[in-house]
This record gives C-alpha cells, sequence and structure tokens, in this order.
C-alpha cells in the first residue's frame, strides 16, 4: 500500500487530473459506477462528510471534515483522507490527503466548466473566496482560458491579497485585482466563481447586466447555503449541475426551487455537455457543483496508476 501526502499529489498535473475528473462524466452517461448518496453528519457548525464509491477495478472512500472555526487556530478548515481499494478483494492499496484530493478534483471540475461554458477568447474573470478551493479555482481557470485580468473578492482583504500574491508567482501574463466591491467583480467579469461557504448571496444583482455571462458556484453544499442571488438562476438560459443532487444539497438551486422561482426541468446534468463539440454561445449559464464521490474514485485511480509508474508517494506495510 502506499501513502500519497500533498507534495506527492502537487506532482501530478493539473491537466491529467482534470482528464480523470472528465472521465467521471463518461462514467455517468454509461451507468457504470455504484455511488450511494453522501453521508451528512452535523454537530453545530462543523460537518463530517462519507462519500464511497464503487467502479471498475477499484473503490474509494472519502471522509472529510468541515470545521469553519479552525481557521482560528491556524489551521485549515477541510481536511480528509481518502481510502482506495481494490473491487475484487477489498484490499486497501492507497491512503491520499482526503483535502488535497479535493482541492485539485473541484479545481478541476470548475475547469470544465470553464471549458465548456465559456468561450476560448475570454480576457476577464472574477473569484469570490480567497481560501484553498479560491487558489484551486484560479488555477484550473487559468488552465482552461488565457485570462489578462482575474478579479479577487473576499471577506478578508488581507487573505485576497496573499491569493493574488500567491497566483502572481505562476502566472505573470494574468493581472490580478483585489476589489473590495462585489457588484464591480461581477460587472467587470465575463465569467465568476463562488468558492466560499457563505449562507447569503455574495453580491446583489439588482444593477447588474448578467446577460453572456457565465456562473460558476462550487462553494455552497447544504440547502441554506447560497452564494449567487436568485437572480442569477432565474436570468440563466440554461442551468447545469455536476449532480442532480445539488437541487436538494445546494441552496443555490434548493432555494430557487422551494420558491418556485424555477422549474425542475431548467436543471440539466453537465454530463450532457462532455460529448459535445463547439456547444458554447453566448448565452448566460450557471453550472453549480456539489461535488461526488465519483470524482473522488476517478481521480484517486488516476494518481494511484500514476504513482505506480512514477514511483511516487510512501511505501506502508498494512
Amino acid at each position: 500500500m502506499i501513502f500519497l501526502n500533498k507534495n506527492h499529489m502537487g506532482r501530478i498535473k493539473r491537466q491529467f487530473i482534470q482528464d480523470a475528473v472528465e472521465n467521471a462524466y463518461e462514467k455517468m452517461r454509461e451507468n457504470n459506477y455504484n455511488m450511494p448518496d453522501r453521508m451528512h453528519v452535523g454537530d453545530n457548525d462543523n460537518t463530517l462528510l462519507l462519500m464511497p464509491c464503487f467502479s471498475g477495478d477499484f473503490f474509494s472512500t472519502k471522509l472529510v471534515s468541515i470545521f469553519p472555526d479552525a481557521l482560528k487556530y491556524n489551521e485549515p478548515a477541510i481536511n480528509g483522507v481518502l481510502v482506495l481499494n481494490d473491487n475484487a478483494t477489498g484490499k486497501p492499496l492507497a491512503v491520499m490527503d482526503g483535502a488535497a484530493l479535493t482541492a485539485e478534483r473541484t479545481g478541476a471540475v470548475g475547469g470544465l466548466g470553464v471549458k465548456y461554458l465559456t468561450s476560448d477568447d475570454i480576457e476577464t474573470a472574477g473569484i469570490f473566496g480567497a481560501g484553498v478551493q479560491g487558489l484551486s479555482q484560479a488555477k484550473y481557470l487559468l488552465l482552461n482560458r488565457t485570462i489578462k485580468r482575474l478579479y479577487l473578492n473576499s471577506k478578508s482583504c488581507a487573505s485576497a491579497q496573499k491569493l493574488a500574491a500567491d497566483l502572481e508567482k505562476e502566472f505573470a501574463q494574468t493581472q490580478f485585482i483585489v476589489l473590495d466591491n462585489p457588484e464591480k467583480l461581477v460587472k467587470e467579469s465575463q465569467v465568476v466563481i463562488g468558492a466560499t461557504t457563505s449562507s447569503i448571496p455574495v453580491f446583489k444583482a439588482d444593477d447588474i447586466d448578467l446577460s453572456n455571462k457565465t456562473f460558476i458556484a462550487i462553494g455552497s453544499f447544504k440547502p441554506d447555503m447560497q452564494e449567487f442571488p436568485n437572480e442569477v438562476i432565474v436570468r440563466a438560459d440554461e442551468v447545469y449541475v455536476d449532480t442532480l443532487h445539488a437541487a436538494k444539497e445546494s441552496g443555490d438551486i434548493a432555494i430557487p426551487l422551494k420558491n418556485n422561482l424555477i422549474e425542475q426541468d431548467k436543471i440539466v446534468p453537465f454530463s450532457n455537455l462532455t460529448r459535445k463539440i463547439d456547444f458554447f454561445n453566448n448565452n448566460t449559464y450557471l453550472f453549480k457543483s456539489v461535488g461526488m464521490a465519483l470524482f473522488d474514485l476517478t481521480v484517486a485511480t488516476a494518481v494511484f496508476r500514476m504513482a505506480q509508474k512514477e514511483n511516487i508517494g510512501q511505501k506502508l506495510d498494512f
């Protein structure tokens, strides 16, 4: 058995991770997987997620803890571990840093949203949130598009400034601009990405023309969490979700449905897009991701095979 930590995961190229996530959508279309519903266990503001999935030669189980107050102790809010097993014998094959894997595969999910739902000549983008996922979303955005100006907004201006400084080291061709006005970020951006755990919309849409913009909501994973105002989903010409469970799990979808602002049939699986070529046209799009264990399994499988081939990771006796 091997152990893969954050540094090991960081050696895997982003395009490789994104290709593995795209493979998950192919498995969805073929119905070639067994993915029980994700288990949520709440304890006050803290959340424990249990995410198993079976497909082909492997199955994986990810355990994730989301403790918002961990930041007060200078610890990450999200921690986790993933175990990859042989699907014939049940033998454990690998243990991986669940937080690192989640950051990469979720960044890749957003990256695919950019790939399929934006024009390849867009020049401006905005990201709400300056945490681990804000960084990951930015990196996969810039994997898929050459952005000239990337606007950043966070509750903590210092965090946004740090994110900008970190990104500048790798992406010298992009100008990173920290804005304290969330509405200006939306107005200036052709694609807007939400990577927060906000329980209320991060901007007000009253005086903003939402036409021909793409909105990608990554952060909200509970029915009472909503990153984007209702106007976004109402105005969107098309709404996509990574899994139809998003209609129940995320307030970005659940709240407008509950208030009868949209019909259920407006919500379409994103997997319908990933087999199409030149799909994008000048519409307003919303893509909502809540993540799923199938992403973890396809990425973990690809990473495990790569680790074996390239001798990455630490061998463990079990």
